[in-house]
């Protein structure tokens, strides 16, 4: 009978043991990398005029489902872009609110520039995690065009500028910069989703601040957005010509609650 020195026998042992580690990691998936964090985005209707060149930044809100994983979101997500290559996203944060009843608040804010001079649109998002897989995901809509077919010399906002309503309203002020009366015919977004048809043209006297108080946009399609960003857009004549202004973006939901917006995500889960 072979007789085996203890120091060996316990030497041996620790190796095969690390052996048997290493086979079993290296054979049994990973979970916490393989599985993605599940995401319903709301529906966040974004219509707007990007003058900017470095681009112009939108939130795009959703919820994570974190009832059965609560994996961290802002680790995984390595890459976000459209279903448009013409609209580029050039930045991209990853924000995370609170939680109610399984489901966590998620913001993503995307900087994005149009790369034609056209009207431009995306209904998707795909987002790429740190495992290399990409998912499509319906977020809404959005529309965007850069700042070539208006004109921003004749009117300028004024004084006070309601930018976030609960409601689809406006309230602004609005300059005229010319020496001459302006006729403002018709307030819309890119899409012409929303608008608002004014009875009687409005006159902007020469140099006048004029109030534009509107109680209540008018939406084409009976679909419900529970986010909106969007570039009010004059429709206006100036001394027997038309011109298109487009006024500083506007925000409707947005300042809801947390809660309130994982309410309004979440419902439509049950529709």
């Amino acid at each position: 009978m072979v007789k085996i020195n203890k120091y060996w026998l316990i030497l041996l042992l620790l190796i095969i043991s690390v052996l048997l580690i290493f086979m079993l990691n290296s054979t049994t998936p990973n979970k916490k990398s393989k599985e993605n964090a599940k995401l319903i985005f709301g529906d966040n209707f974004i219509s707007y005029v990007i003058d900017n060149n470095k681009g112009v930044s939108f939130n795009i809100f959703g919820v994570q489902d974190i009832r059965k994983q609560n994996s961290s979101l802002k680790d995984q997500v390595t890459s976000i872009m459209f279903n448009n290559p013409n609209i580029k996203v050039v930045d991209y944060k990853v924000d995370t609110g609170i939680s109610n009843k399984g489901y966590k608040l998620v913001n993503i804010i995307v900087t994005a520039q149009v790369l034609t001079n056209h009207v431009e649109k995306a209904d998707k998002l795909l987002i790429q995690f740190n495992n290399e897989k990409t998912t499509t995901h319906e977020f809404g809509e959005i529309t965007v065009q850069n700042g070539v077919p208006f004109q921003n010399k004749h009117l300028a906002p004024f004084g006070e500028y309601t930018v976030g309503y609960p409601t689809l309203a406006l309230d602004v002020n609005i300059k005229n910069n010319e020496k001459q009366s302006i006729s403002v015919s018709k307030v819309y977004d890119l899409t012409d989703e929303i608008s608002y048809q004014f009875k009687d043209l409005l006159k902007i006297k020469p140099e006048e601040v004029k109030h534009i108080k509107i109680n209540s946009l008018s939406i084409k399609s009976e679909k419900e957005h529970d986010f909106i960003t969007m570039t009010p857009i004059l429709s206006y004549s100036l001394d027997d010509k038309d011109y298109l202004y487009n006024m500083p973006g506007v925000i409707y939901g947005i300042l809801d609650s947390d809660q309130d917006k994982i309410k309004k995500i979440v419902h439509r889960l049950n529709d």
